[in-house]
C-alpha cells in the first residue's frame, strides 16, 4: 500500500491540474461572454429628435473583463510550466483576478448610482438628457459565475503546487527499497552479460547474496563498483 503512495500523489496532482485548467477555461469563456452582453440600456433624448436607446455592454461597464479572461488563459500555460513558489504566485494572482472581476457585478446587483456610471461608461455626449436606465441583472450573475470559476481555478492551482511539494518530499522506506532493488538487479544483469559464460552457473548463488545484501539496506553493486575503481 505504501509503495504506491508517491504514484497516487502524482495522479492526484495531475487530476487537480486538469480540473484547474477546465475551471480556468470555463471562467475565461464566461468572462468574455459577459463582456459582450448588454449590461444596461439608456433611454436618452436631446429634445430635438425622438427618444433613443443606447446599450451599455460589459466591455463598457467593466473594461477589464476581457484582459482578465486572457490572464486566466495564460495561467493555464503557467500552471503546466511553473512549479513551487512561482506556481503559488500565479494561483494567488488568478484568485485575485476572480475577486476583481466580481466587483463591478456586485456593485450593479446591489444598486448605487448606476445612472451616472452607465452614462460615463459609454461617454454619453452632453447634449443628451438621460431619462431612464434599465440594467440587466443576468449580466451580473454571469460575471459572478466566471469570477467563482476563476477563484476555484486559483485554489486548485495552489493545491497543485502544494501537492507537488509533498509528492517530491514523500518517499516511503518500501518505495526506496523497491527502487534500490531495481537498480541493483539491473546493474547485476549488465555485469552478468559482460562476464564469461562459466559465471552463469553461479548466478543463483549470486542472486541470493544480492537479496541478503539488500535485506541489510546495502547496495552490493555500489561496493563492487568501488572495488573495481580501486583496482
Amino acid at each position: 500500500m505504501s509503495e504506491t503512495a508517491p504514484t497516487d500523489d502524482k495522479t492526484v496532482v495531475r487530476r487537480r491540474q486538469a480540473v484547474a485548467a477546465v475551471a480556468l477555461i470555463a471562467g475565461a469563456a464566461t468572462l468574455w461572454a459577459a463582456s459582450r452582453m448588454v449590461w444596461a440600456t439608456l433611454t436618452v433624448t436631446d429634445d430635438l429628435s425622438p427618444v433613443r436607446a443606447m446599450d451599455v455592454h460589459g466591455s463598457d461597464w467593466s473594461p477589464w473583463l476581457t484582459p482578465l479572461a486572457l490572464v486566466l488563459l495564460a495561467a493555464i500555460a503557467a500552471g503546466a510550466a511553473l512549479r513551487g513558489w512561482a506556481l503559488r504566485l500565479v494561483a494567488i494572482l488568478v484568485a485575485l483576478c476572480g475577486v476583481l472581476a466580481a466587483s463591478p457585478a456586485v456593485s450593479m446587483l446591489v444598486g448605487g448610482d448606476q445612472d451616472s456610471y452607465a452614462a460615463k461608461a459609454i461617454d454619453l455626449a452632453p447634449q443628451f438628457r438621460l431619462l431612464l436606465v434599465s440594467t440587466n441583472g443576468w449580466a451580473g450573475v454571469v460575471v459572478l459565475v466566471g469570477a467563482a470559476l476563476a477563484v476555484i481555478g486559483g485554489v486548485l492551482l495552489l493545491r497543485v503546487a502544494n501537492g507537488e511539494r509533498m509528492s517530491s518530499k514523500y518517499e516511503s522506506p518500501a518505495a526506496r527499497r523497491a527502487e534500490l532493488e531495481k537498480k541493483t538487479f539491473r546493474e547485476y544483469r549488465e555485469r552478468q552479460q559482460e562476464q564469461p559464460s562459466d559465471a552463469e552457473s553461479s548466478a543463483p548463488e549470486s542472486e541470493r547474496l544480492l537479496w541478503d545484501a539488500l535485506d541489510t539496506g546495502v547496495d552490493p553493486t555500489a561496493e563492487d563498483q568501488d572495488s573495481t575503481d580501486g583496482k
